[in-house]
């Protein structure tokens, strides 16, 4: 493995000692080494217990792990088989392209929700400074082949989402990528890399890269029926939890009951239009159509709506034990707190 540009076309570097400017970069300012800008890594990160813990970038262990949490997208590898359910095997539109059929951009920062979207709302997460630091390809991200894979696969979905200069500039307004860069460092950036990351065959490149734009509301049903990833919790949540209120639930998951009953509604009107007409009024089989569609249009809503509460009391109950068991586990893990003088006179 070897990294996918030459050291003269980095854009950042550990190494640089000139640090990012609040001002723009003039037009006067040529390519090069003056121009590399001084990495600067978070030094916090979040692990998936939801605990914040410290990062230190002059660590090699602390390093290569943030970067494969940054970068990690195996939720989306371990359906690859089904994802042609949910997207397309090809690159995604440009950044242009996406505003002009009307999608808002939405700034995450995890990779396995990166490209993903939902109605007019498209997940992007913003282009790490380091994946356009040589120092850092050769010293971490290459010595682990689920890491460069990672890391290449990303690099490459940004030479789709930024083609023309429209492009770059809505990624800047949109805070994708760095302010401190200019069109003219990009295009060089892109042409020196796009020939070593397989844009063609996607040798080293993570699977999930096969595919563009993935349909957030089609992985969510994949999730609930693949057997990889089939759980209660997978059930009730999907691939991505959609909603953060009750009523939110309820308005996703059964607005289509509104399109029903209005059909129903058309529907029983017509046979009673029908039944006041001489030529049907005496036919045997339009009266029992009638019979037994009255019947189901006073039965199926009294099912829909007993099934809507089912759920969300089930909802309500894996959502309150959820609730309980990361309380036990706070007071577990952080007895002092409950213990302090300010909360132990009204202990109850």
């Amino acid at each position: 493995m070897q990294v996918p540009f030459e050291q003269s076309h980095e854009l950042f570097s550990t190494t640089a000692t000139s640090s990012a400017t609040l001002t723009a970069p003039s037009e006067s300012d040529q390519l090069g080494s003056a121009r590399i800008r001084r990495l600067v890594l978070p030094v916090v990160r979040q692990n998936p217990d939801r605990v914040l813990q410290l990062v230190n970038p002059a660590k090699e262990e602390d390093l290569r792990r943030y970067l494969g949490d940054d970068l990690n997208v195996d939720n989306l590898n371990k359906v690859h088989k089904h994802l042609w359910f949910a997207g397309l095997p090809h690159c995604a539109r440009a950044l242009h392209h996406q505003l002009m059929i009307g999608r808002k951009i939405v700034i995450t920062e995890r990779a396995d929700l990166h490209l993903l979207w939902r109605d007019d709302r498209l997940f992007l997460k913003p282009l790490p400074d380091y994946l356009l630091s040589y120092n850092i390809w050769e010293g971490t991200l290459l010595k682990e082949q689920r890491l460069s894979e990672n890391a290449k696969g990303f690099l490459l979905s940004y030479i789709w989402l930024i083609r023309r200069k429209s492009d770059f500039l809505i990624a800047q307004r949109e805070n994708l990528v760095s302010k401190d860069l200019v069109w003219e460092q990009w295009t060089a950036f892109s042409t020196a890399i796009f020939p070593n990351i397989s844009p063609d065959g996607l040798q080293g490149i993570s699977p999930r890269y096969l595919y563009g734009e993935l349909r957030l509301g089609r992985l969510n049903l994949i999730y609930r029926l693949c057997h990889n990833t089939r759980s209660f919790k997978t059930f009730i949540y999907g691939y991505l939890e959609g909603y953060q209120a009750y009523s939110s639930f309820i308005v996703q998951n059964f607005a289509w009951v509104l399109t029903a009953i209005v059909y129903v509604t058309i529907v029983l009107t017509a046979m009673q239009v029908g039944l006041a007409t001489t030529e049907l009024r005496d036919s045997v089989l339009f009266n029992r159509a009638s019979y037994g569609f009255t019947v189901f249009s006073i039965v199926a809503p009294l099912g829909i709506v007993l099934v809507a509460l089912f759920v969300l009391l089930i909802l309500i109950i894996f959502n309150l034990i959820y609730t309980v068991e990361r309380r036990h586990a706070a007071w577990n893990k952080y007895q002092t707190v409950f213990e302090n003088a300010a909360v132990k006179p009204h202990k109850h």
